[in-house]
């Protein structure tokens, strides 16, 4: 009697269901930001929020050593379709936005690549 079955593999390889659309926002941003910046444009150099089910992405990067800062301004995109677009007129401080994002808990959060702990 031959018998079959199917197993299934979880792994935990660090990622998350975000992962494509924050690589996406951070590379539009790059390329429409250029190298004409001091600035290390990489995910690995941000805080990252992502709100609403990944309809919002927040992020900012963390400036230079020698800097007056800690982070640049943040940016904002949204979701609209199955393409991800910068949003004027928000905060660059990341405070009292339009949409209430920073009165609710992000659904993710990173810093420097690293999945942050979020508190209910």
């Amino acid at each position: 009697m031959k018998s079959s079955y199917k197993s299934i593999f979880l792994t935990a390889c660090g990622g998350n269901k975000y992962d494509d659309a924050i690589d996406d926002v951070i590379s539009q941003y790059k390329e429409h930001k250029g190298n004409d910046t001091e600035i290390n444009i990489k995910r690995e150099n941000a805080i990252v929020r992502v709100y609403e089910g990944g309809k919002y992405i927040q992020f900012a990067f963390y400036m230079p050593d020698n800097s007056s800062r800690e982070l640049t301004t943040f940016k904002y995109y949204e979701k609209l379709g199955d393409k991800y677009e910068k949003m004027t007129d928000m905060p660059g401080n990341g405070e009292n936005d339009r949409l209430g994002l920073s009165r609710k808990t992000p659904d993710y959060e990173e810093a420097k690549g690293k999945e942050t702990k979020l508190e209910e």
